[in-house]
């Protein structure tokens, strides 16, 4: 049974809260309120695909702590509450769901 590794990092404001979790050699996602990154394989750099849900990021104005649990080939970081980033994300894609079927509605 592999251990599971915590860390916490300083706290970092000027940036969007932040859920990343990447599963090994398959890939990740990073949750963001405004965006998702998907990536596959074991390096991000350059090779994520941008899910945008049409709003613009707000920054982190309260310093928040970043951070990290590995567990395995499993590693999860946050920036800021993850719950409060799913949350925010929800509504965020709840809203563009609505408007690209209204727009569908409206043009039909």
């Amino acid at each position: 049974m592999s251990s599971v590794e915590r860390t916490r990092g300083a706290r970092i404001s000027g940036r969007e809260r932040e859920l990343e979790i990447q599963l090994g050699a398959l890939g990740g996602f990073e949750l963001r309120p405004t965006r998702i990154f998907v990536w596959t394989g074991d390096e991000r750099a350059g090779r994520e695909r941008v899910i945008s849900m049409g709003t613009a990021p707000r920054s982190l104005v309260i310093p928040r702590r970043e951070r990290e649990l590995r567990a395995g080939a499993v590693r999860v970081r946050s920036l800021g509450n993850p719950l409060m980033t799913i949350a925010l994300a929800s509504v965020h894609a709840v809203r563009a769901a609505r408007r690209t079927t209204q727009g569908r509605l409206t043009a039909g």
